[in-house]
Protein backbone atom coordinates (compact mmCIF):
# COMPACT_ATOMS: atom_id res chain seq x y z
CA UNK A 1 0.00 0.00 0.00
CA UNK A 2 1.66 3.47 -0.89
CA UNK A 3 2.02 6.04 1.76
CA UNK A 4 3.00 5.99 5.42
CA UNK A 5 1.27 5.58 8.17
CA UNK A 6 -0.13 8.38 10.29
CA UNK A 7 2.12 9.61 12.89
CA UNK A 8 1.97 7.98 16.45
CA UNK A 9 0.06 5.25 14.80
CA UNK A 10 0.56 1.35 13.65
CA UNK A 11 0.92 0.02 10.09
CA UNK A 12 -2.60 0.95 9.15
CA UNK A 13 -4.92 -2.05 8.93
CA UNK A 14 -7.18 -2.89 5.35
CA UNK A 15 -9.87 -0.58 6.55
CA UNK A 16 -8.32 2.91 6.07
CA UNK A 17 -11.90 5.08 6.68
CA UNK A 18 -14.21 3.54 9.44
CA UNK A 19 -17.68 6.47 9.76
CA UNK A 20 -19.82 4.94 12.60
CA UNK A 21 -22.77 5.74 14.06
CA UNK A 22 -22.43 9.28 13.17
CA UNK A 23 -24.15 12.64 13.71
CA UNK A 24 -24.00 15.71 12.69
CA UNK A 25 -25.90 18.57 13.34
CA UNK A 26 -26.42 22.08 12.18
CA UNK A 27 -27.31 25.99 13.56
CA UNK A 28 -25.12 25.39 16.60
CA UNK A 29 -26.28 21.78 17.83
CA UNK A 30 -29.84 23.53 17.14
CA UNK A 31 -31.28 20.60 13.95
CA UNK A 32 -29.47 17.14 13.32
CA UNK A 33 -28.31 16.98 9.61
CA UNK A 34 -26.78 13.48 9.49
CA UNK A 35 -27.93 10.44 12.07
CA UNK A 36 -26.47 7.41 12.30
CA UNK A 37 -24.23 7.47 9.07
CA UNK A 38 -21.82 4.28 9.30
CA UNK A 39 -19.75 2.94 6.43
CA UNK A 40 -16.17 2.04 5.71
CA UNK A 41 -13.24 2.49 3.11
CA UNK A 42 -10.73 -0.33 2.69
CA UNK A 43 -7.22 -0.15 0.73
CA UNK A 44 -8.01 -0.53 -2.94
CA UNK A 45 -11.64 0.22 -3.00
CA UNK A 46 -13.50 2.63 -4.17
CA UNK A 47 -16.74 3.05 -2.54
CA UNK A 48 -19.76 5.68 -3.84
CA UNK A 49 -22.04 8.08 -2.27
CA UNK A 50 -25.90 8.99 -3.85
CA UNK A 51 -28.47 10.58 -3.17
CA UNK A 52 -30.51 13.99 -3.97
CA UNK A 53 -29.35 17.25 -2.79
CA UNK A 54 -28.76 18.10 1.00
CA UNK A 55 -29.37 14.16 1.35
CA UNK A 56 -26.00 14.21 3.27
CA UNK A 57 -22.85 13.29 1.28
CA UNK A 58 -20.96 16.36 1.21
CA UNK A 59 -21.59 16.56 4.93
CA UNK A 60 -20.28 12.87 5.24
CA UNK A 61 -17.23 13.74 3.24
CA UNK A 62 -16.78 17.37 5.45
CA UNK A 63 -16.68 15.33 8.67
CA UNK A 64 -14.32 12.56 7.66
CA UNK A 65 -11.89 15.79 6.72
CA UNK A 66 -12.65 17.64 9.48
CA UNK A 67 -13.37 20.76 7.48
CA UNK A 68 -17.46 21.07 8.34
CA UNK A 69 -18.17 24.78 8.13
CA UNK A 70 -19.16 27.05 11.50
CA UNK A 71 -22.06 26.24 13.64
CA UNK A 72 -21.91 22.25 12.54
CA UNK A 73 -20.33 19.72 14.72
CA UNK A 74 -19.83 16.20 15.18
CA UNK A 75 -22.63 15.56 18.11
CA UNK A 76 -22.10 11.73 18.45
CA UNK A 77 -20.25 8.78 16.13
CA UNK A 78 -16.68 7.82 15.41
CA UNK A 79 -14.38 8.52 12.53
CA UNK A 80 -11.65 6.97 12.09
CA UNK A 81 -8.52 6.71 9.74
CA UNK A 82 -6.18 3.76 9.47
CA UNK A 83 -7.01 2.47 12.97
CA UNK A 84 -6.60 5.51 14.08
CA UNK A 85 -9.83 7.75 15.92
CA UNK A 86 -9.39 10.94 14.94
CA UNK A 87 -12.88 12.05 15.95
CA UNK A 88 -11.37 15.07 18.33
CA UNK A 89 -7.96 15.19 17.14
CA UNK A 90 -6.13 18.57 16.92
CA UNK A 91 -5.93 20.83 14.17
CA UNK A 92 -2.52 20.69 14.61
CA UNK A 93 -2.56 16.77 14.15
CA UNK A 94 -5.48 17.03 11.19
CA UNK A 95 -2.79 19.69 9.52
CA UNK A 96 -0.44 16.41 9.67
CA UNK A 97 -3.37 14.01 8.08
CA UNK A 98 -4.11 16.65 5.02
CA UNK A 99 -2.18 16.02 2.16
CA UNK A 100 0.15 13.63 3.58
CA UNK A 101 -2.18 10.81 4.21
CA UNK A 102 -5.98 12.28 2.86
CA UNK A 103 -6.24 13.67 -0.23
CA UNK A 104 -9.26 15.77 -1.41
CA UNK A 105 -10.83 17.01 -4.95
CA UNK A 106 -14.00 18.53 -5.07
CA UNK A 107 -16.20 20.08 -8.04
CA UNK A 108 -14.88 23.04 -8.86
CA UNK A 109 -11.18 23.45 -9.11
CA UNK A 110 -11.52 27.02 -9.66
CA UNK A 111 -12.16 27.44 -6.76
CA UNK A 112 -8.94 25.95 -4.90
CA UNK A 113 -6.59 27.10 -7.28
CA UNK A 114 -4.78 30.44 -7.22
CA UNK A 115 -5.59 31.93 -10.29
CA UNK A 116 -2.15 34.10 -10.31
CA UNK A 117 0.55 31.88 -9.43
CA UNK A 118 1.54 28.65 -11.83
CA UNK A 119 0.13 25.40 -11.77
CA UNK A 120 4.06 24.31 -10.87
CA UNK A 121 4.45 26.67 -7.98
CA UNK A 122 1.20 25.45 -6.27
CA UNK A 123 1.78 21.93 -6.73
CA UNK A 124 5.87 22.75 -5.81
CA UNK A 125 4.67 24.55 -2.53
CA UNK A 126 2.76 21.52 -1.37
CA UNK A 127 5.79 19.16 -2.12
CA UNK A 128 8.30 21.54 -0.18
CA UNK A 129 6.03 21.86 2.94
CA UNK A 130 4.82 18.41 3.47
CA UNK A 131 7.54 16.53 1.90
CA UNK A 132 10.37 18.49 2.77
CA UNK A 133 11.70 18.57 -0.95
CA UNK A 134 14.31 20.95 -2.22
CA UNK A 135 12.88 23.30 -5.08
CA UNK A 136 14.99 21.07 -7.48
CA UNK A 137 13.45 17.83 -6.24
CA UNK A 138 9.75 19.48 -5.93
CA UNK A 139 9.84 20.72 -9.76
CA UNK A 140 11.20 17.23 -10.89
CA UNK A 141 8.15 15.49 -8.83
CA UNK A 142 5.58 18.18 -9.83
CA UNK A 143 6.12 17.13 -13.38
CA UNK A 144 6.41 13.10 -13.03
CA UNK A 145 2.80 13.57 -11.48
CA UNK A 146 1.37 15.93 -13.88
CA UNK A 147 2.99 13.77 -16.59
CA UNK A 148 1.04 10.45 -14.47
CA UNK A 149 -2.32 12.20 -13.94
CA UNK A 150 -2.18 12.09 -17.68
CA UNK A 151 -1.38 15.71 -18.82
CA UNK A 152 0.52 16.16 -21.87
CA UNK A 153 3.53 18.65 -22.31
CA UNK A 154 3.71 18.42 -18.20
CA UNK A 155 6.39 20.75 -18.24
CA UNK A 156 4.33 23.78 -20.23
CA UNK A 157 1.60 22.94 -18.05
CA UNK A 158 4.18 23.65 -15.00
CA UNK A 159 3.83 27.02 -16.40
CA UNK A 160 0.66 27.69 -17.32
CA UNK A 161 -1.54 29.65 -14.77
CA UNK A 162 -4.91 28.49 -14.48
CA UNK A 163 -6.92 30.46 -16.69
CA UNK A 164 -5.02 28.81 -20.11
CA UNK A 165 -6.03 24.85 -18.95
CA UNK A 166 -9.08 23.42 -19.88
CA UNK A 167 -11.82 22.43 -16.85
CA UNK A 168 -10.43 18.56 -17.38
CA UNK A 169 -6.96 19.92 -17.39
CA UNK A 170 -7.86 21.86 -13.94
CA UNK A 171 -9.35 18.81 -12.74
CA UNK A 172 -6.47 16.63 -13.49
CA UNK A 173 -4.05 19.35 -11.95
CA UNK A 174 -6.12 19.07 -8.69
CA UNK A 175 -5.86 15.16 -8.82
CA UNK A 176 -2.00 15.70 -9.36
CA UNK A 177 -1.95 17.80 -5.82
CA UNK A 178 -4.28 15.03 -3.83
CA UNK A 179 -2.22 12.60 -4.20
CA UNK A 180 1.29 14.23 -4.58
CA UNK A 181 2.11 13.55 -1.36
CA UNK A 182 1.32 8.96 -1.71
CA UNK A 183 -1.84 9.37 0.37
CA UNK A 184 -3.57 6.22 1.29
CA UNK A 185 -7.41 8.01 1.46
CA UNK A 186 -8.68 9.78 -1.37
CA UNK A 187 -12.07 12.30 -0.89
CA UNK A 188 -13.52 13.03 -4.09
CA UNK A 189 -16.51 14.97 -4.01
CA UNK A 190 -18.48 15.52 -7.71
CA UNK A 191 -15.00 15.49 -9.12
CA UNK A 192 -16.15 15.25 -12.61
CA UNK A 193 -19.99 16.82 -12.59
CA UNK A 194 -18.78 19.48 -14.38
CA UNK A 195 -16.59 17.80 -17.08
CA UNK A 196 -18.44 16.69 -20.28
CA UNK A 197 -18.64 13.15 -21.11
CA UNK A 198 -15.23 12.89 -22.89
CA UNK A 199 -13.42 14.26 -20.20
CA UNK A 200 -15.38 12.70 -17.14
CA UNK A 201 -15.14 9.19 -18.74
CA UNK A 202 -10.82 9.68 -19.03
CA UNK A 203 -10.69 11.05 -15.12
CA UNK A 204 -12.86 7.93 -13.98
CA UNK A 205 -10.05 5.80 -15.56
CA UNK A 206 -7.54 7.72 -14.17
CA UNK A 207 -9.24 7.32 -10.70
CA UNK A 208 -9.38 3.88 -11.38
CA UNK A 209 -5.68 3.20 -12.14
CA UNK A 210 -4.64 5.56 -9.55
CA UNK A 211 -6.54 2.69 -6.94
CA UNK A 212 -4.74 -0.32 -9.16
CA UNK A 213 -1.26 1.40 -9.04
CA UNK A 214 -1.37 2.68 -5.58
CA UNK A 215 -3.43 0.61 -3.90
CA UNK A 216 -5.87 4.05 -3.01
CA UNK A 217 -8.74 4.44 -1.03
CA UNK A 218 -11.22 6.77 -2.80
CA UNK A 219 -14.39 7.70 -1.17
CA UNK A 220 -16.33 9.14 -4.15
CA UNK A 221 -19.57 11.66 -4.28
CA UNK A 222 -21.91 11.96 -7.42
CA UNK A 223 -25.45 12.21 -8.17
CA UNK A 224 -24.71 10.32 -11.70
CA UNK A 225 -25.47 6.69 -11.18
CA UNK A 226 -23.95 5.72 -14.41
CA UNK A 227 -20.47 7.03 -13.30
CA UNK A 228 -20.89 5.19 -10.17
CA UNK A 229 -21.78 2.02 -11.64
CA UNK A 230 -18.69 2.36 -14.00
CA UNK A 231 -15.96 3.39 -11.03
CA UNK A 232 -17.33 1.82 -7.68
CA UNK A 233 -17.39 -1.16 -5.76
CA UNK A 234 -19.80 -0.59 -3.24
CA UNK A 235 -22.40 2.34 -3.18
CA UNK A 236 -23.80 3.69 0.03
CA UNK A 237 -27.32 5.77 -0.42
CA UNK A 238 -28.34 8.23 1.63
CA UNK A 239 -31.87 9.76 2.10
CA UNK A 240 -32.20 13.82 4.08
CA UNK A 241 -29.58 12.50 6.35
CA UNK A 242 -29.90 8.57 6.49
CA UNK A 243 -28.27 5.67 4.93
CA UNK A 244 -31.10 4.41 3.47
CA UNK A 245 -29.18 1.11 1.89
CA UNK A 246 -25.68 -0.03 0.81
CA UNK A 247 -23.78 -3.00 -1.12
CA UNK A 248 -21.99 -4.01 -3.69
CA UNK A 249 -22.73 -1.70 -6.53
CA UNK A 250 -23.94 -4.28 -9.12
CA UNK A 251 -26.14 -5.84 -6.32
CA UNK A 252 -27.45 -2.13 -5.43
CA UNK A 253 -27.82 -1.68 -9.20
CA UNK A 254 -29.45 -4.66 -10.72
CA UNK A 255 -31.42 -5.29 -7.19
CA UNK A 256 -32.52 -2.59 -4.80
CA UNK A 257 -34.35 -3.11 -2.09
CA UNK A 258 -35.50 0.45 -0.85
CA UNK A 259 -38.27 2.00 -2.74
CA UNK A 260 -35.69 5.21 -2.57
CA UNK A 261 -33.18 3.31 -4.78
CA UNK A 262 -35.52 2.45 -7.30
CA UNK A 263 -36.78 5.79 -7.76
CA UNK A 264 -33.19 7.09 -8.59
CA UNK A 265 -32.93 4.05 -10.28
CA UNK A 266 -35.63 4.72 -12.48
CA UNK A 267 -35.03 8.55 -13.07
CA UNK A 268 -31.48 8.13 -14.19
CA UNK A 269 -32.26 5.34 -16.31
CA UNK A 270 -29.53 2.72 -15.06
CA UNK A 271 -30.01 -0.98 -14.67
CA UNK A 272 -32.94 -2.57 -15.64
CA UNK A 273 -35.02 0.79 -14.83
CA UNK A 274 -35.31 2.37 -18.54
CA UNK A 275 -37.42 5.19 -18.84
CA UNK A 276 -39.41 5.97 -22.05
CA UNK A 277 -40.20 9.02 -20.75
CA UNK A 278 -39.32 11.71 -18.47
CA UNK A 279 -39.68 10.91 -14.84
CA UNK A 280 -38.98 12.34 -11.52
CA UNK A 281 -39.45 11.53 -8.15
CA UNK A 282 -42.92 13.46 -6.87
CA UNK A 283 -42.65 15.39 -3.67
CA UNK A 284 -39.25 16.85 -2.35
CA UNK A 285 -36.98 15.69 0.74
CA UNK A 286 -37.85 16.40 4.15
CA UNK A 287 -36.04 19.93 5.36
CA UNK A 288 -32.52 19.08 7.27
CA UNK A 289 -33.30 18.96 11.06
CA UNK A 290 -36.79 18.26 10.64
CA UNK A 291 -38.73 16.13 12.98
CA UNK A 292 -39.99 13.09 11.93
CA UNK A 293 -41.24 9.50 12.81
CA UNK A 294 -40.31 7.01 11.04
CA UNK A 295 -39.22 6.32 7.92
CA UNK A 296 -38.47 9.57 6.28
CA UNK A 297 -39.12 8.57 2.45
CA UNK A 298 -42.35 7.75 3.72
CA UNK A 299 -44.35 10.97 2.35
CA UNK A 300 -42.96 10.19 -1.04
CA UNK A 301 -43.45 6.58 -1.58
CA UNK A 302 -46.19 4.80 -2.95
CA UNK A 303 -45.70 1.67 -0.87
CA UNK A 304 -45.64 3.03 2.42
CA UNK A 305 -47.73 1.64 4.97
CA UNK A 306 -48.99 2.76 8.59
CA UNK A 307 -45.79 0.94 10.39
CA UNK A 308 -43.47 2.97 8.30
CA UNK A 309 -44.50 6.28 10.20
CA UNK A 310 -44.84 4.41 13.61
CA UNK A 311 -41.23 4.47 14.73
CA UNK A 312 -37.31 4.56 14.00
CA UNK A 313 -36.56 2.32 11.14
CA UNK A 314 -33.10 0.36 11.67
CA UNK A 315 -31.29 -0.88 8.03
CA UNK A 316 -32.34 -4.45 7.81
CA UNK A 317 -29.00 -6.73 6.74
CA UNK A 318 -29.90 -8.89 3.28
CA UNK A 319 -26.28 -10.44 2.69
CA UNK A 320 -22.76 -10.57 3.41
CA UNK A 321 -22.83 -6.44 2.84
CA UNK A 322 -26.46 -5.61 1.65
CA UNK A 323 -28.42 -3.75 3.76
CA UNK A 324 -31.44 -1.76 3.10
CA UNK A 325 -33.58 0.53 5.63
CA UNK A 326 -36.83 -0.55 4.78
CA UNK A 327 -40.11 -2.28 7.39
CA UNK A 328 -41.27 -3.42 3.94
CA UNK A 329 -37.77 -4.65 2.61
CA UNK A 330 -38.76 -8.53 3.00
CA UNK A 331 -42.34 -7.66 1.65
CA UNK A 332 -42.77 -9.95 -1.98
CA UNK A 333 -45.47 -7.05 -3.13
CA UNK A 334 -42.72 -4.25 -2.30
CA UNK A 335 -41.46 -5.83 -5.69
CA UNK A 336 -44.60 -4.63 -7.63
CA UNK A 337 -45.34 -1.73 -5.24
CA UNK A 338 -41.81 0.33 -5.80
CA UNK A 339 -41.40 0.15 -9.40
CA UNK A 340 -44.47 3.15 -9.01
CA UNK A 341 -42.44 5.28 -7.07
CA UNK A 342 -41.64 7.57 -9.87
CA UNK A 343 -43.85 9.53 -11.66
CA UNK A 344 -44.10 11.74 -15.15
CA UNK A 345 -42.42 15.03 -15.06
CA UNK A 346 -45.51 17.38 -15.47
CA UNK A 347 -45.94 18.63 -19.51
CA UNK A 348 -44.93 22.37 -18.58
CA UNK A 349 -41.46 20.99 -16.80
CA UNK A 350 -38.67 21.42 -19.02
CA UNK A 351 -36.42 18.19 -19.19
CA UNK A 352 -33.43 19.84 -17.12
CA UNK A 353 -35.96 21.22 -14.39
CA UNK A 354 -37.24 17.47 -13.96
CA UNK A 355 -33.70 16.17 -13.98
CA UNK A 356 -32.38 18.73 -11.75
CA UNK A 357 -35.32 17.63 -9.03
CA UNK A 358 -34.57 14.10 -9.81
CA UNK A 359 -30.44 13.80 -9.24
CA UNK A 360 -29.17 17.49 -8.89
CA UNK A 361 -25.54 17.72 -7.48
CA UNK A 362 -26.01 18.15 -3.62
CA UNK A 363 -25.90 21.57 -2.94
CA UNK A 364 -27.88 22.22 0.33
CA UNK A 365 -25.75 20.39 2.77
CA UNK A 366 -22.68 22.02 1.71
Amino acid sequence: MSGNPPPDSPQPPDEILGIEDLHVTVHHGAAAALRGVSLTVHAGEIVGLVGESGSGKTLTCRAALSVLPPGVGVARGTITFAGQDVTDLPPRRWERLHGSHIGAVFQDPTSYLNPNLTVGSQLTEVLRVKRRLTRAQAREKAIELLTAVGLRQAWRVFHQIPAELSGGMLQRTMIAIAISCDPELLIADEATTALDVTIQAEIIELIKDLRDQRGLAVLFVSHDLAVIRELCDRVVVFYAGEVVESGPVEEIIERPRHPYTRALLRVASVGDFQRRELEVIPGQPPQVGARITGCRFAERCPAAVAACRTADIALTRLGTAHEARCVRVNDPALATTSAAVTAPAPAAASAGSAAATAVDPELASR
